[in-house]
């Protein structure tokens, strides 16, 4: 059907009721759109393309002797996306794209892959496949079996600069998950993320190792043990 872009209300709406509005705060909107969706990948490549773990990832596809194009990142970003929407996700964007995320609600994060899932993938990318294994985990080591809000892909486009724009999409949310007593779940692919969500009450659960380079990982989580 036709999708929307829906401006998220801080008093009410569907998104963040019950919430008060908070000063000073950009505006908020969330869609799936084809458009939002092109946005988050396009400012999440850009704003990580440097990151050692997205080159490690993408080395993977196209082999140690190419070099990772920006658009080789685009394109897997996108396709992430694209898996997100389809369990359920939801893309949120603040002060006209100044910062995007996605956010995932209970039931809408990617169940846990299984042995021969995890062996499939290893036979083209092992170390995506160990990444994967270990992140997931972590999370079962952390959580167990409870449901919980993820938060990924979260960036600020790098040509931007917006007071306020990444506290928009992620403290309403954060709240929200303690109004409704379930925890959050990240993944920060570098120490400039694990700091950011730090800021928001994330604690680092875990450390993840991946490749020869043993590119670090911070796994975190918010609200838990829920209040």
């Amino acid at each position: 059907g036709r999708v929307q872009a829906y401006l998220i209300h801080f008093k009410m709406g569907s998104i963040l009721e019950g919430n008060v509005q908070l000063p000073s705060m950009p505006q908020v909107t969330s869609s799936n759109s084809p458009e939002y969706r092109h946005k988050l990948a396009d400012i999440s490549s850009r704003a990580t393309f440097s990151d050692s773990l997205n080159s490690l990832f993408q080395i993977e596809v196209v082999g140690p002797s190419s070099k990772v194009k920006l658009q080789d990142l685009y394109e897997a970003t996108l396709f992430r996306i694209e898996t997100k929407v389809k369990l359920g996700s939801q893309i949120v964007e603040a002060d006209n794209f100044a910062a995007v995320a996605c956010w995932e609600p209970p039931g809408a994060v990617h169940p846990k892959h299984t042995a021969e899932e995890l062996e499939e993938i290893a036979l083209k990318r092992p170390i995506y496949s160990g990444f994967i294994r270990d992140i997931e985990a972590a999370r079962t080591m952390c959580l167990g079996e409870q449901k919980c809000w993820q938060l990924s892909l979260m960036a600020r486009d790098p040509t931007r600069t917006s007071k306020g724009a990444v506290r928009a999409i992620i403290e309403p949310y954060v709240r929200r998950a303690q109004e409704e007593g379930v925890p959050i779940w990240c993944v920060a692919g570098n120490e400039r993320a694990r700091d950011v969500y730090s800021y928001f009450g994330f604690k680092v659960v875990e450390v993840v190792h991946s490749g020869a380079e043993r590119v670090k990982t911070w796994c975190m989580v918010c609200n838990w043990p829920t209040r």
